[in-house]
């Protein structure tokens, strides 16, 4: 049994990784839900640790732990659809489609599951969406290193490729709000919610690109 104390560290551990996975920071993140998991081999740090190595592309690596997991609890919805992700990005076709078609099994009114299922298939179609998220993984490598230009490059690219993705459309959004031209920002974050209409991260980009316009008309 696992004691108090224990349980609070490890709840610390989970909050710092998360946070450190959302600033990007994906190596560090990793070193932190391995820390939790020395704590709890649970589920959520499992699947935690295959997140962070997914943010690094390294796919083989995090499908070991989402196979873990799938073994154990095969109708986990969410571990399912990060395991046929990370599937489709080493292009294990056969394997992809099958993961994708239990999700559109597990529930047939789910859109984005018979999408993606319908992606997995088509032979030109998958190969455009992984290049389109090879780009978008390049692409925040570049931010990381300040190369703004360039990774607005890397993303109006991935676009091209699979056009629609409202976290392509976000990350261009977001580009062009550091690079302050609001007024494109402010145009990407719509399309990012005409895709994704209940995202509150896309919201809220939103909002802060429409507060930055009404500020620059008013100077």
């Amino acid at each position: 049994m696992i004691k108090y104390f224990d349980l609070l560290k490890e709840k610390r551990l989970q909050m710092k990784g998360q946070k450190l996975l959302t600033q990007g920071k994906t190596e560090k993140a990793y070193d932190t839900f391995q820390k939790a998991i020395l704590i709890n081999s649970s589920t959520e740090n499992i699947y935690n640790l295959a997140l962070s190595l997914m943010a690094q592309t390294k796919y083989l690596q995090a499908e070991k732990y989402l196979r873990k997991i799938f073994k154990n609890y095969p109708e986990n919805e969410i571990n399912l659809l990060t395991l046929a992700e990370c599937v489709i990005m080493q292009q294990k076709w056969n394997e992809a489609i099958e993961l994708y078609r239990l999700l559109a099994d597990s529930d047939p009114k789910n859109k984005a599951y018979q999408k993606y299922k319908n992606i997995a298939e088509d032979v030109v179609i998958r190969e455009k969406y992984v290049k389109s998220k090879c780009l978008l993984y390049s692409s925040i490598l570049e931010l990381k290193r300040k190369n703004d230009k360039k990774a607005l490059e890397m993303l109006l690219e991935a676009e091209e490729y699979f056009p629609g993705n409202p976290n392509i459309l976000n990350n261009i959004g977001s580009v062009y709000m550091l690079l302050k031209d609001h007024e494109k920002a402010y145009s990407y974050f719509s399309k990012a919610i005409d895709n994704d209409p209940g995202n509150r991260k896309f919201q809220k980009n939103l909002f802060t690109a429409r507060r930055k316009l009404r500020k620059n008309s008013k100077n």
